[in-house]
């Protein structure tokens, strides 16, 4: 069983947690964390506790969070949160991961996702860090906490203001935890929907196998493919394995991911 802690960064009303234009910090974070938490549902011995409070309507304390965390034996805790820089908009941004100083529970943890967030947010990546933070610091098991994106950054709203970003965001950190832990999907029964992927640029190469150097044909844009493997990491990239049995990059940019 993988136990795994998470959490929106901040209440509804937090004094501060806010853009410019008055949007709340906890409503970008809470579309991820509630779609992490919708997606891992969908795998075998996945137990979710959620630290903050799903209505936003409490900024539960760090403390409380870290000792529910550490009481629940989590495996793992990912704190979830968007940046500011001065209030006033400008053009900063980017994506950024944290663990605590020393802890290489929390780097490793680190490594595997924040490539993860950087890919589904398409921002600057502003790296891996390690800072003194509460939530770092007084969990007992390997620990980040996330900023994805800059709620002041005139670049990084546009896309946090997507509501089908975020929620993929949330999707594919929670495939990359399955990934993580090893999870098994849960069989469909064969009623549920079914995932494709749509070619949406001029062509594309497939692969044999999940490797970026056995290229196998090369598809067209509108083509559409039925996904049997969700999301997977592969060398600085994602892959998606098709009915075909064969491969094709998860790139956003090259191809539309969706549910029929």
């Amino acid at each position: 069983m993988a136990k795994i802690a998470i959490g929106a960064g901040h209440g509804y009303n937090t004094p501060g947690k806010r853009t410019p234009d008055g949007e709340r910090e906890w409503s970008f974070n809470d579309k991820v964390v509630t779609a992490a938490i919708d997606e891992l549902k969908n795998y075998e011995n996945a137990e979710v506790l959620r630290l903050d409070d799903r209505t936003g309507k409490t900024d539960v304390s760090l403390s409380t969070r870290t000792t529910a965390a550490n009481n629940f034996d989590a495996d793992i805790l990912i704190s979830y949160h968007h940046n500011a820089n001065t209030g006033n908009w400008g053009s900063w941004g980017g994506t950024e991961t944290y663990h605590y100083p020393g802890s290489s529970g929390g780097s490793a943890l680190a490594r595997e996702f924040h490539p993860v967030i950087v890919d589904a947010m398409q921002l600057r990546d502003r790296g891996i860090k390690t800072a003194n933070f509460h939530m770092l610091r007084e969990s007992a098991m390997p620990a980040i906490l996330i900023e994805g994106g800059f709620m002041d950054s005139t670049t990084d709203i546009k896309r946090m203001r997507s509501n089908s970003v975020l929620k993929q965001t949330g999707k594919d950190l929670a495939k990359a935890i399955a990934e993580y832990f090893n999870l098994k999907r849960k069989s469909s029964g064969g009623g549920g929907s079914k995932e494709y992927v749509e070619i949406i640029t001029h062509s594309l190469w497939t692969y044999n196998s999940a490797d970026w150097d056995d290229k196998a044909v090369i598809v067209n844009e509108g083509e559409v493919f039925t996904v049997i493997r969700d999301k997977f990491k592969v060398g600085g990239g994602y892959m998606y394995q098709i009915k075909s049995g064969l491969y094709i990059t998860a790139n956003p940019k090259y191809v539309r991911y969706y549910k029929g």
